[in-house]
């Protein structure tokens, strides 16, 4: 009678430790699958923001890649303008031209777009990148050039009047330094072109 008790009251036992090792077991397995589920969404969730964080990048980088290029265009208009508004003040200056209150608004003209140029060319150097500033800096030291030998050209023909000798001298002057900045201002475009061609950096 003893050993039947003693054989009953150890099958139970037997089965109370099999039911908790199951349980144990089954609660271990549980939280593992809890922890890969929750790993896999933190995965996910990082995934989310590099992705979110590249968008923002790309967007950003359309944007300043926009914005440098109008400004670019804009220095590169006012450069062309102040370059003919030169040529057009050192010609008021020759022989049987225009009248003086012509002459007057050829000269401000002439001024006025340079300033225009110089004013939009420290929007251009805060833009950058360096190899751009630097090309504006040479567009606008040979504006300064052009305008200053026009400039030299009106003080030359009020001293007294030209001969086909001087003139022809004063064309060769204004030539060269209007081709001068021409020259400038293409490396000026090419290195606004490089720069904006970039890639977006990468994340």
């Amino acid at each position: 009678m003893a050993g039947s008790l003693l054989l009953s009251f150890m099958g139970m036992f037997g089965t109370l430790i099999g039911s908790g090792l199951t349980g144990f077991l089954a609660l271990r397995s549980e939280r593992a699958n809890q922890q890969a589920l929750e790993q896999q969404e933190e995965r996910q969730s990082r995934q989310r923001e590099r992705l979110q964080e590249l968008d923002l990048r790309l967007e950003h980088h359309r944007w300043r890649r926009e914005h440098r290029k109008a400004i670019y265009e804009e220095f590169a208009l006012k450069s062309q303008t102040a370059r003919i508004a030169a040529l057009d003040y050192h010609r008021s200056c020759l022989p049987g031209v225009p009248e003086s209150v012509q002459r007057e608004e050829i000269r401000l003209r002439g001024r006025m777009t340079y300033r225009e140029a110089l004013q939009t060319s420290y929007t251009v150097e805060l833009q950058g990148p360096d190899e751009v500033a630097e090309r504006v800096g040479d567009c606008i030291a040979g504006l300064r050039d052009l305008l200053t030998c026009a400039e030299e050209h009106e003080a030359r023909a009020m001293a007294g009047p030209l001969d086909s000798a001087d003139v022809l001298e004063m064309d060769e002057q204004i030539t060269a330094r209007f081709n001068d900045v021409q020259h400038v201002l293409r490396l000026f475009i090419r290195a606004g072109r490089e720069a904006l061609d970039r890639p977006t950096p990468p994340v």
